[in-house]
């Protein structure tokens, strides 16, 4: 059986806009690592394809089998707006902090 896991992932990185590099920095895995998986069409070990559907939006079951959950694009536009307001939150804090200190 042909694995089509990559395919789907790709498809959805594509659909919005996102490199292989950032994704890979997103989820936690090192960029070749990542690259590797995808050109040697290895699938990763459960709890790495977990992360990936979760930052995609869909379930693990979609990416191997392409059924289940496809609604992807308004949750994984959500969950990158999450991780980029909480680095600017984190971001202005060290800033504030920063800034008291030299207050002080």
């Amino acid at each position: 059986m042909e694995n089509h896991f990559w395919a789907r992932v790709k498809r959805l990185m594509r659909s919005h806009k996102i490199t292989q590099k950032n994704f890979a920095a997103y989820i936690g895995i090192p960029t070749r690592t990542f690259w590797g998986w995808i050109h040697r069409d290895c699938l990763p070990d459960a709890s790495r394809a977990c992360a990936i559907a979760e930052a995609l939006g869909v379930t693990v079951e979609y990416l191997v089998r392409g059924t289940g959950d496809i609604n992807a694009e308004d949750r994984m536009h959500r969950t990158f707006e999450r991780k980029s307001a909480t680095e600017e939150i984190k971001k202005l804090a060290a800033k504030i902090g920063t800034e008291t200190k030299r207050l002080r």
